[in-house]
């Protein structure tokens, strides 16, 4: 048996859940502006946090609401309280009478205050409408002299009660029209990418949002929260600019590093993830700008080239060594490179750079082997059977030179860190 008129004018004028009672009225409250007005005068009086959730509840079920159910609802209502019902069947709300009754009523209210109660157990953004019509109410209420507060969604934290509703709107956000939503009034950005590939764009996307340091934060922070699968569905919101304008991913999760490095664990992976065209390819480009920019956030970047170079040596072998040890030269970073990287890339690296004479090699095999011991003993051992035996070489792989090698034996004879028995 559903509820009385009476039980529904009890719970609207209770201070509780007034947004979800006019769920169940349904579409028919917003028929006009003064219906709607009606309506929401049997209320209490209405703050921030409940303008929120109603904003919530009007976008999540825009056209998913049981129009005959609620009809007999709002028809009680009306009954109960001496109202006419509406004369027409609606079937979805109308947004633009629903904002005026609420300014009306309301008048005090502060509606960008409000989108930062977004917050709250329930809320959710289905499906583009839903995000639109949160947009669109914002900016009704507004009357267009204000952008939505982009720090209420993407202010470089997870929310704590609805951070899927929160990874849902943002999802749309990044596709939105610039109109739609003002990335560009994000509160902390990098600047354009100038110096890119032609047909780079130096924004990455029209409205600007991967330039939008808060928003790498926010995504990384939903990513860390550990609720769910929230780790998977970040990484998936990061596949379609990572192929689309990875030049400006690598740069912003750079700058969002070293702005929060709490944030590193997740935003390491997407940087790195991007950078190995720009390592292994002679000539793009694009890879003067966007290495030396990441190079150049400080660590956490730093890290992300070193860990990009070692992925791509242990997958596709020392073919690429080359053109690395160049990169290494040009951001005059092969110390810190070599500090970084796993023993066998770093062999590669460091007998290519002797070769060069850019390295002194017996000076850093001795160090290296007092650090590391037995381990990298044998990993310069295994380095020295597979050239001289051409086991498992790589196409392209630098040739090791016979005074290079001659060092290599030098210092392993001298017994530094212990040969392992076998090798």
């Amino acid at each position: 048996m559903g509820d009385t008129g009476g039980d529904i004018v009890s719970r609207l004028a209770s201070s509780s859940g007034p947004s979800m009672v006019i769920e169940e009225l349904g579409y028919g409250c917003t028929a006009s502006k003064e219906y709607m007005k009606e309506v929401v005068g049997l209320m209490p009086a209405m703050d921030e946090r409940e303008l929120a959730r109603l904003v919530g509840v009007l976008a999540r079920t825009h056209s998913s609401l049981d129009v005959a159910k609620c009809g007999q609802t709002l028809a009680s209502l009306a009954a109960a309280v001496g109202i006419a019902p509406p004369t027409q069947t609606a079937t979805s709300w109308n947004y633009e009478n629903a904002v005026d009754a609420l300014r009306e009523a309301s008048p005090k209210l502060n509606w960008s205050n409000a989108m930062a109660q977004l917050d709250h157990e329930g809320f959710g953004v289905p499906d583009g409408r839903a995000f639109e019509a949160i947009a669109r109410m914002f900016s009704r209420a507004v009357k267009d002299k204000e952008p939505f507060p982009v720090s209420a969604v993407a202010g470089g934290s997870a929310w704590r009660n609805a951070p899927l509703g929160q990874l849902e709107f943002l999802y749309h956000a990044i596709v939105a029209a610039p109109e739609m939503f003002p990335w560009a009034f994000s509160r902390r950005k990098i600047a354009p990418v100038e110096g890119l590939a032609p047909g780079s764009s130096p924004t990455g996307t029209p409205n600007q949002c991967w330039l939008s340091v808060d928003l790498y934060l926010t995504l990384a922070a939903i990513a860390q929260s550990g609720a769910g699968d929230l780790g998977a569905k970040v990484r998936g919101v990061f596949e379609m600019p990572a192929r689309g304008c990875p030049e400006i991913i690598a740069v912003g999760a750079a700058a969002a590093m070293a702005e929060d490095p709490t944030r590193a664990p997740f935003l390491a992976e997407v940087c790195a993830a991007v950078l190995p065209p720009y390592l292994v390819s002679p000539g793009h480009p694009s890879a003067p700008v966007v290495l030396h920019r990441v190079w150049a956030s400080g660590p956490n970047g730093q890290e992300c080239v070193a860990r990009a170079m070692a992925e791509t040596h242990a997958r596709e072998g020392a073919a690429h060594v080359p053109r690395m040890l160049d990169v290494c030269q040009d951001l005059k970073a092969l110390s810190a490179v070599l500090d970084r990287a796993p023993h066998a890339f770093a062999v590669e690296l460091a007998a290519l750079a002797a070769r060069r004479e850019y390295l002194n090699l017996e000076k850093w095999l001795q160090e290296r082997c007092a650090a590391s011991g037995a381990q990298f003993v044998g990993t310069c051992v295994r380095f020295l059977r597979m050239r001289a035996t051409g086991a498992d070489e790589s196409p392209g792989a630098p040739k090791l030179a016979v005074e290079t090698a001659a060092v290599f034996f030098k210092v392993l004879q001298a017994g530094a860190g212990g040969v392992a028995p076998g090798l």
